[in-house]
């Protein structure tokens, strides 16, 4: 499977589940994703230690929605409740689109400032971003024969101009600024000078119209989706 295909897939999965990731990593051998539990799995509460008599209810709810929001969809997936550690948790895997989704409650969710509920603009901002990732990498292998190798994965650094785009707005709209830059990094540490030309040519070509793509370092690039950043790592 091709890492385009893999980001696709993802966005295909995060977008029906309303999942904002936590922790996004992928390559070509698939995507992993953190994300936590929907607000309607925690209206009860459980702690370990578990067992296959007393399995954690947010888990159960969990299993619940997703196959209830999954149930048009010819994949099936496959549940595994993890209730061996202090808090629950939940492992969904879609073999066939080769993406692995973990929810986690909130007491065990990594440190991320996640949006309010009725926020939807950066996880909209990182799917657009991702397809856009997956698009330029589509179009480097019409010029290499083949994608070029990367891995891809999400990171929440803080936001410069937090407080500036917050003062810059009416009260009831000042919740809508994250304190984090959802930030998905590119590795293409394993590509060559060849493949970096025509990915970096790929890139141009697949930008919006009013899209800046500004140099990052020697041979690298930033670019901004929305809320959500696009740069090569390193």
């Amino acid at each position: 499977m091709h890492l385009a295909e893999v980001l696709e897939a993802a966005c295909d999965t995060m977008a029906p589940l309303g999942i904002y990731p936590l922790v996004f990593e992928a390559d070509s051998n698939g995507a992993f994703i953190v994300a936590t539990m929907h607000a309607s799995a925690l209206r009860t509460r459980s702690r370990g230690p578990y067992s296959p008599d007393n399995l954690p209810p947010e888990a159960i709810a969990m299993v619940e929605r997703v196959a209830l929001l999954w149930s048009v969809k010819p994949e099936k997936p496959e549940f595994t409740v993890e209730g061996g550690g202090r808090w629950p948790g939940l492992l969904v895997l879609l073999h066939a689109s080769k993406v692995t989704v973990r929810f986690v409650v909130p007491e065990d969710a990594p440190p991320v400032p996640e949006p309010a509920p009725n926020n939807v603009g950066p996880s909209g901002d990182i799917k657009i971003a991702l397809r856009f990732v997956a698009e330029t990498l589509r179009t480097a292998a019409k010029t290499l024969g083949s994608e070029p190798p990367m891995s891809i994965r999400l990171t929440h650094p803080e936001n410069p101009h937090y407080e500036s785009e917050r003062a810059r707005l009416p009260a009831d709209f000042r919740d809508f600024v994250q304190p984090v830059t959802p930030t998905i990094e590119l590795d293409r540490s394993a590509c060559s000078g060849t493949q970096l030309q025509a990915h970096d040519a790929a890139v141009r070509s697949s930008a919006y119209s009013d899209q800046r793509i500004e140099p990052l370092g020697r041979k690298g690039f930033t670019t901004w989706i929305g809320s959500a950043c696009v740069r090569t790592a390193g």
